[in-house]
């Protein structure tokens, strides 16, 4: 009989490829489309045909219905959707940058002074034939990025593409004018003056610096950096002691084969980010950490949890057949630690932050191939701790090899795991489990760990010492513990439950209107959760500027809250919180972890700005709570 360690067959390789598979099949909301009701795209060229050298207008018009108007390219507020049109590069083809007509200033009571566009606007492109150009079919694609509104509020920002097919002919061919009305306005000296299309502007901030499109140095760097930090983060936790005890077995071995485990788990992880990125960051079939809302792959999550870690307490012992045991998935073997990796990526997934969201924007508006490399690049930052244990196995040597305080070690590692198991099997617990009580089941998975260690000290190593030192761990363990638990469980905010219409609703309550998306998987919204959200100073705030609390819980796939949210984050990743203040078009975002202090910035601002218009002795003199305007939607339970 040998100790029982994680056992695979190779069908636990299939078992997570289903899994994958499963979660993207699921129904998942792309971001919005064109609503032709509202608005309606059309482009055409202003020859039948072009020839090689040749100069050429694209026309793109953009027709607004009656009561409504969309955000001009210069909007007067930057927080606002510029209307923009964008032609997909070709190999044929100079394209320079468009030429947006003037916006019209107009001043709504609900929204301020604005730059916008009504009724029929005409954007133009300027384009030339490249002189090799080869004659045959040419198709110029592109879209145009625009948001409607009416006099009381603004619509999500909408895509509408559009497709013109033409062909180039040889010289000398007779060319014909197409649609001439629509091309009265442009004026042909603009090809002296045009310049090729310009890069997009900045995506975000790393390290203090602008995030360019063209910012390929800064990207990937930031990238390494972001993938080290996520060996960090609470998901992935439970499973670095776990492979650290791995490299240390195989450092009795020898540097070779240590370095091959190694590279091998590191494999098993960037491997799997390749493939995440593919599905979020080039198709967009789901959102970065929307796997865990998928219940199948979240319950095959659990179970694998459950198993290592009864298997890490060492319950129970099984005999398999000798060529079972070649393809054991323990530290030990190659397919073990690329299951680890995989393992490893995967939990990582619920536990994102700032920067990592501002690579994940970038890389979406990147080449498929460069967003992907991107990816895979904060995966092998992700994987390089272990390398580099790998490749020096010495540090590993440094602990020693035996000893009573080695099996107690191994089963508080389980306790990990178990805990692990616990928070993402949240959905899965009965539901008065599932509130508030569900911290309190967590609690008490930790505070079993606090006695076992010390029953286990007393039995093990019945010295004073000894267990003086594991009364101090586990009060270590416990005490921040409780502290936390009790701050998760006093829930000062009334959260509302989101709904399209309670948004609405919220809306139309001229009140700043706060959207918190969660979801029970996403390990660092919690964090948000009993940072942000149990702070008096937040409490007050909330309180003093009369915000409606929505909170979208995002734990199904199904949760209406997935739309919105992919309509203001362009790869849908939580940690999010939106601010809609009145008289801003556009809500405040926050995306990745934050502090109170960028919270209160936002509120505070708005604030300030709005002093002038609204009495600002009616805000602090009359505190109203959420739960003190018309309730949208019936109260979620406390959180």
């Amino acid at each position: 009989m040998r100790p029982f360690s994680f056992v695979c067959r190779p069908g636990i390789v299939l078992c997570i490829l289903l899994s994958l598979c499963a979660a993207a099949q699921q129904p998942s909301q792309m971001p919005w489309p064109a609503d032709q009701s509202r608005a309606t795209v059309q482009a055409a060229l202003n020859f039948t045909a072009l020839q090689p050298g040749q100069q050429a207008v694209i026309a793109v018009v953009l027709d607004i219905a009656p009561g409504y108007h969309a955000q001009s390219h210069t909007p007067l507020d930057p927080n606002l959707i510029a209307f923009e049109v964008k032609l997909e590069p070709n190999d044929h083809i100079q394209v320079y940058s468009p030429l947006y007509p003037p916006g019209q200033v107009h001043e709504y009571p609900a929204l301020g002074k604005v730059s916008v566009y009504d009724g029929r606007t005409i954007t133009y492109i300027p384009i030339q034939v490249k002189s090799d150009a080869p004659a045959g079919k040419l198709t110029l694609s592109g879209k145009a990025t625009y948001q409607i509104c009416d006099d009381q509020a603004c619509y999500p920002p909408e895509d509408a593409p559009f497709a013109i097919q033409t062909e180039i002919v040889p010289p000398g061919q007779p060319l014909h004018a197409n649609q001439p009305e629509l091309f009265a306005g442009f004026d042909p000296t603009t090809f002296v003056r045009s310049v090729p299309q310009q890069p997009q502007e900045p995506t975000g901030r790393l390290f203090g610096l602008e995030l360019r499109s063209d910012a390929y140095l800064l990207a990937f760097a930031a990238a390494l950096v972001v993938g080290v930090i996520f060996n960090v983060m609470p998901c992935v936790l439970p499973i670095v002691p776990l492979k650290a005890m791995g490299f240390y077995q195989a450092a009795q071995q020898n540097r070779a084969r240590s370095l091959a485990l190694g590279a091998v788990f590191s494999l098993g992880i960037v491997a799997t980010f390749g493939v995440l990125a593919i599905f979020v960051v080039v198709l967009r079939i789901f959102a970065w950490g929307e796997l865990f809302g998928n219940p199948y792959f979240a319950g095959f999550i659990v179970m694998l949890l459950l198993v290592m870690a009864m298997g890490t307490f060492g319950l129970f012992s099984i005999l398999l057949p000798t060529k079972v045991y070649m393809i054991e998935a323990s530290h030990e073997t190659f397919l073990g630690n690329f299951l680890f990796g995989i393992l490893t990526a995967v939990l990582s997934t619920p536990c994102t932050f700032g920067m990592f969201l501002v690579l994940l924007v970038w890389a979406a508006n990147q080449p498929p191939v460069i967003g992907t490399a991107l990816v895979m690049t904060v995966g092998l930052g992700m994987a390089l701790p272990y390398l580099i244990l790998a490749a020096f196995p010495q540090l590993a040597r440094r602990i020693p090899r035996s000893g009573p305080w080695a099996e107690i070690v191994k089963q508080m590692m389980a306790f990990l795991l178990l805990a692990s198991a616990v928070y993402f099997g949240r959905r899965f617990l009965p539901e008065p489990l599932r509130q508030q009580g569900f911290w309190w089941v967590l609690f008490a998975v930790i505070a079993a760990a606090g006695l076992f260690l010390i029953i286990r000290t007393i039995q093990l190593m019945p010295r004073a010492l000894p267990i003086a030192i594991s009364f101090a761990i586990a009060t270590l363990l416990v005490a921040p513990a409780l502290a936390v638990t009790l701050r998760l469980t006093n829930v000062p905010v009334n959260w509302v439950k989101y709904t399209p219409d309670a948004l609405q609703q919220a809306m139309d309550s001229r009140q700043p209107v706060l959207i918190k998306f969660t979801a029970d998987w996403c390990g660092n919204c919690q964090a948000i959760e009993a940072t942000v959200y149990t702070d008096n100073r937040t409490v007050e705030a909330l309180r003093r500027y009369r915000v409606i609390a929505l909170k979208a819980d995002l734990t199904n796939r199904g949760a209406p809250g997935w739309q919105l949210l992919r309509s203001l984050h362009p790869v849908g990743a939580i940690p999010f919180t939106a601010i809609y203040l009145p008289g801003q078009a556009q809500p405040h975002k926050l995306a990745g972890i934050y502090t109170t202090d960028e919270l209160l910035s936002v509120l505070e601002q708005w604030n300030q700005g709005s002093a002038s218009a609204d009495d600002p002795s009616s805000v602090s003199s009359t505190p109203r709570t959420a739960d003190a305007s018309p309730a949208p939607a019936e109260t979620a339970p406390a959180r």
